[in-house]
Order: C-alpha cells, then structure tokens, then sequence
C-alpha cells in the first residue's frame, strides 16, 4: 500500500484506518469486507466502523443486492469536494471564533529591552508594526554609531515600507538637523523649547508606547532601558497628547 498517498490522505483529515481502508477499496474495486481485511490486515470490527465513516463521508458506497457485504469507491475528485465543503464550514464559523478570540486575547502587555541588541528589537518592532512613528523628546538615537550597519538598513526598510516619522526634538538637536538628510527622508519635525529638553523620550507607533533614558543627541547609553508597552488604547491617548503639542511646537 503506497504510504506516501495515505500520508497525504490522512493530512487532508482521514485518520490511519479509513486512509488505508479507502485506498483498499480504490485498488480492489467492488470489494468484501474480508477482501478489504486481508489486503489492510485491519481488525473486521474497526473495518466496519471506519466503512460506515467513510459512507457518510461520501467517499465508498455500498452496493445494493449483493448477498453478501460489497463495497466501491467514489472517483478521488469527491476528495476535492470534501475540501471545499469544510472550507464553506470554515467561513460560517471564522468570524464567530475571531469575534471569541479578541475577547479574550490578552489586550495589554509589556516587555523590556536593554542594551544595543534591545534597542535593535524596538527598530525591528516599528518595521513590523509598519505605522507612522510619533516621537517626543526625540534625540536621533536612530543615528546612534553603536547600531552600525543596523542603522543603515532600517532606515531602508522604514522608507520601503513608508513609515513616516514625526520628531518632536530636543533644542539640542538643531545644529546637527542640517548635516541628516535622513533626518528629512519621509518625516517632519519640530522643536521642543529648550527648557522642556531631558534625557528621555517616548515613541509611539501602532499599538505600542516605548519609553526610554540614558539618550544624548544621535547616542544612547550601553546600558539604554527601553519599556515597551502594547496597548490600543494607551497608544492612541499618547498619539492625541502627541498632536496638541506638536501644534503648540515650532
């Protein structure tokens, strides 16, 4: 009996017995439960059970008026049907067990990054997220030399991607806008007045609110803490408070 057919048999939803049993009577044609036994060495008892499976299933019938036990298969393309039919059951039910999923999925949750590795992951997360990216207290950290060639190709993949990016700097960031055209590279930004400056910041994008100190301009310390926050509704507060001062910012 051809193993790789009722490997594939048992993957599209048929279990080991009815898999063998189909492939059985395929081969045998008009056949006997006795034929079928000999031929898959299948207890008779569990070839009955998984026969009057495999009936409902629509993939074997059983021949009227013979004298004693007689069975046929269906052509394979039911197989193709039986598919499409669970495929239809599916759809009814999917937006039923998506609706059931998001009530329980686990709304909020938060992780901590630490060091360069770290602050690489939160760059990854913003590729990931694919969202516009809202910065305050921002301080070029993304140019930071420590992040190497990783700098380089996120912000690729930021532009690739169209992920706009909007800094909200610090007044210590002027002089070294002009020498960043990356700085202008799909993105705006604006100044904090120079009292509000601080050596932390919180970026914002899709459902995720980060937080982190230990920044300078275009560096942040070997040891740089990030808070990592994952929630609607917390993103989306930051992201209003964000745009009252980014108004009120030249």
């Amino acid at each position: 009996m051809d193993k790789t057919i009722e490997n594939k048999l048992n993957s599209l939803g048929l279990t080991k017995s009815e898999s063998q049993i189909y492939l059985a009577v395929i081969e045998l044609g008009k056949t006997s439960i006795s034929k079928i036994a000999d031929k898959t060495k299948i207890n008779r008892r569990n070839i009955y059970d998984a026969i009057s499976t495999l009936i409902d299933k629509g993939l074997i019938f059983q021949i009227i008026g013979e004298k004693t036990g007689a069975y046929a298969g269906v052509d394979p393309d039911k197989l193709v049907e039986l598919i499409q039919s669970k495929e239809i059951m599916l759809e009814t039910v999917l937006p039923e067990l998506e609706k059931k999923y998001k009530e329980r999925k686990i709304r909020e949750h938060a992780v901590i990054y630490k060091g360069v590795e770290g602050f690489k992951n939160y760059l990854n997360d913003i590729l990931n997220a694919g969202q516009d990216v809202y910065c305050l207290g921002a301080k070029g950290g993304w140019s930071c030399p420590a992040l190497g060639s990783f700098a380089d190709w996120f912000e690729k993949e930021r532009i690739r991607k169209k992920i706009k990016v909007f800094n909200l700097f610090d007044q210590e960031m002027k002089p070294l806008i002009s020498k960043k055209p990356t700085y202008n590279l799909l993105g705006e930004y604006r100044f904090l007045p120079k009292e509000y400056s601080t050596n932390s910041a919180v970026d914002v994008f899709g459902d995720r609110m980060v937080t982190f100190t230990g920044l300078s301009p275009e560096k942040f310390a070997d040891d740089v803490t990030l808070f990592v926050l994952a929630s609607h509704e917390v993103a989306q507060t930051w992201r209003t408070w964000f745009k009252f001062l980014w108004d009120q910012s030249g």
